[in-house]
């Protein structure tokens, strides 16, 4: 029952952020405040989890200090500054809070990349390779259309590459399968356990892509969102968590950011 009591938490929390999420695409209109609503509730579900499980300590902020500099590295091209400050430290936040809660609920350290093998890091980064080129080259196919050519650099395609690769993949899927762990203390196992931890890691992260709108009425503006949603979840965010639940998070981020490395490099970088 307990359980059941959490999950309906997770419901509830992704059901004020839809909410949310309507209102912004309805009164503000502006995709940029959707991203940022996102950010705000991966910074509090952080919070609430780094409270519940106590922040880690000595060796166990490595990996986070790492990825925030990863992240700020990967925003040397934008020259926004307290955008970058702020990205970093919500980068880091979750990332604690994944491993915290990892440790605190399983009992063990949050495994990043499969390690069962000596070749398993290096087996993880080809099948992100390869994830990454076929999904890039479909992605690529369906902005053709709409999007005009504008080459850019490869080699600053691949840097700008690493804030989604890294961001979206920990703030956006990772830090909601730790809320899903810490909701059910545990693994999920049931089939409510195990839809709502795959739904939560690829929803809440696709609806910022998505500006809902009413324009042409709400029918048509319903059926639109749904067709996307689903367009949305069968060519990108499925694959993404599944290289995590099935994988590791080293091969999502590979994958991420070649797709969105070849998208800059195609059709230039986002600022």
């Amino acid at each position: 029952m307990k359980n059941n009591n959490e999950l309906r938490k997770v419901w509830i929390t992704f059901l004020v952020y839809f909410v949310l999420y309507l209102v912004v695409c309805l009164i503000f209109k502006n995709q940029q405040f959707l991203w940022l609503l996102i950010s705000v509730f991966s910074i509090g579900i952080s919070i609430f989890l780094l409270v519940k499980n106590k922040f880690p300590r000595g060796k166990a902020l490595l990996l986070p200090v790492l990825f925030a500099v990863l992240y700020m590295i990967s925003n040397i091209f934008s020259f926004n500054v307290v955008g970058t400050f702020l990205g970093a430290g919500k980068v880091f936040l979750a990332s604690c809070a994944v491993i915290s809660t990892y440790k605190s609920v399983i009992g063990d350290n949050f495994k990043w990349v499969r390690r069962e093998k000596k070749s398993d890091a290096l087996k993880s980064i080809l099948i992100g390779i390869g994830v990454g080129i076929i999904w890039g080259g479909i992605n690529y196919l369906l902005m053709k259309g709409d999007n005009a050519i504008a080459l850019a650099n490869i080699g600053k395609a691949l840097i700008v590459s690493l804030n989604p690769a890294i961001s979206e993949e920990i703030t956006s899927r990772t830090l909601f399968l730790a809320l899903c762990i810490y909701a059910v203390k545990g693994i999920p196992t049931s089939k409510k356990e195990s839809f709502t931890c795959w739904f939560m890691m690829i929803v809440p992260h696709i609806l910022p892509h998505m500006l809902f709108s009413l324009e042409g009425g709400i029918v048509k503006a319903l059926i639109s969102f749904v067709i996307y949603l689903v367009l949305y979840i069968a060519v990108f965010g499925f694959v993404f968590a599944f290289l995590q639940r099935k994988r590791d998070v080293l091969s999502a981020m590979v994958a991420h950011g070649l797709v969105d490395a070849i998208r800059f490099s195609i059709f230039g970088l986002p600022f």
